[in-house]
């Protein structure tokens, strides 16, 4: 058997969500010694070899997966290597999107009517990659979402305001989840607090779930098991 080892796509523009990413990837991955290596969205063009991979996790974006950007069919090259060899694939937010988009369509992706800003209760399941996580509250940052998905597509996680919070393709090692266990802690705040000021529709998408550090820590376990179980 291959020894796990992990590719991560960093797709996020701001220095201060890179950054954030990148520090919360290593948070996780280095609480399980697990090998893995991080191409930033600068470096995706480059010539790389994937053979050695054995799961792709793919990072929210600013852009939109309904829209084109000149580096989404370097994305979809990527993601059909993965599909093509059974690997394990996780998509978090533009991610999440990405991958319907690949698999069934850019039009099962839509602007939402009741989008997600800050922390909120996720339903969850049971599936394999939320094995052991209790009652969970995790970021939300989207305005975006993925909808109408056929039967290739099991329905994972929920909120109040998203139905398809999460999915897996029935039959493959192919995840994806629209919230965000992937941006450390406290940065969630000020993410928050940066669309407080930028949207003056801020109040109506804000979501005010109490989430303490413990709590937060639930979400360590859904990127730990799908690496672990997959």
């Amino acid at each position: 058997m291959h020894t796990k080892h992990v590719l991560v796509l960093n797709l996020l523009f701001e220095q201060s969500l890179k950054k954030s990413f990148d520090q919360r990837i290593a948070e996780v991955f280095e609480t399980i010694d697990i090998k893995y290596d991080t191409i930033h969205l600068s470096n995706l063009a480059d010539g790389h070899n994937f053979n050695d991979y054995t799961h792709l996790l793919i990072s929210g974006s600013t852009e939109s997966a309904m829209e084109e950007c000149s580096w989404y069919p370097r994305l979809d090259a990527i993601i059909d290597h993965f599909m093509s060899k059974n690997k394990s694939i996780l998509g978090i937010c533009f991610g999440h999107q990405f991958l319907v988009r690949h698999i069934i369509g850019k039009n099962h992706v839509r602007k939402s009517s009741t989008p997600e800003i800050g922390w909120t209760n996720i339903k969850l399941s049971d599936n394999r990659i939320f094995h052991t996580v209790g009652s969970l509250k995790s970021a939300v940052f989207h305005y975006d979402e993925v909808f109408d998905l056929d039967d290739r597509f099991e329905i994972t996680a929920t909120s109040d305001r998203c139905t398809i919070h999460g999915f897996q393709v029935r039959g493959e090692k192919i995840w994806g989840v629209q919230f965000h266990p992937d941006f450390t802690y406290y940065d969630v705040f000020e993410f928050t607090e940066d669309i407080r000021k930028k949207d003056p529709l801020f109040e109506e998408i804000h979501c005010r779930t109490d989430v303490s550090p413990d709590e937060f820590k639930q979400n360590d376990l859904i990127l730990k098991n799908w690496i672990q179980l997959s």
